[in-house]
């Protein structure tokens, strides 16, 4: 089983990304519904992996904070093959990430060894694909902050026509004061 936790996007921030992704000159834009900025890959994981995950997660308390989407970013080795927007949530964004990974290795559940980019994956690019024109359409479109409430944990199935996400649980942001 495929899992990773992510924080989704509210409806006016996912309207804005899709008006932005019509922009972009190549490669197949990441279908709305699945819009998210990834918290933690966690990979194929042992068949309870998900309970274990949900287990040391439902319990973690954290104030909701914004996040701004910001200036491109490429991904997948010198020629790109991802394009997509940096995500800067600032402190309470890595505190969040550090905390989700602290609690998930307690549990036991295998975490993949990943530096933190958080980003949001626009569009995949096909292989030979010259990034350039989609990275320049990026440049200088910041758009309005949105605030970050919940956070999901996530099965991933990978089909050749494209990842198909399906949410196993929600866990809200804000119950507490630090």
């Amino acid at each position: 089983m495929r899992l990773f936790i992510a924080l989704p996007l509210p409806d006016d921030a996912r309207a804005a990304v899709t008006a932005l992704q019509s922009r972009l000159p190549d490669g197949r834009p990441v279908p709305e519904e699945q819009l998210h900025i990834t918290l933690v890959f966690l990979g194929e994981q042992h068949g309870d992996a998900a309970e274990a995950c949900h287990e040391a997660l439902e319990t973690l308390m954290l104030p909701a904070f914004d996040i701004r989407l910001t200036g491109p970013v490429l991904f997948g080795g010198r020629h790109g093959r991802a394009l997509g927007l940096h995500a800067d949530g600032g402190a309470p964004l890595v505190a969040l990430h550090d905390r989700i990974r602290s609690r998930l290795h307690g549990a036991g559940v295998d975490v993949e060894r990943r530096r933190f980019r958080p980003h949001l994956t626009l569009a995949r690019l096909r292989a030979g694909t010259d990034p350039a024109a989609g990275y320049e359409t990026l440049i200088g479109h910041d758009l309005p902050p949105f605030a970050a409430e919940r956070f999901l944990l996530v099965h991933s199935t990978l089909r050749p026509e494209g990842a198909l996400h399906e949410t196993l649980a929600e866990y809200p942001l804000g119950l507490c004061s630090a």
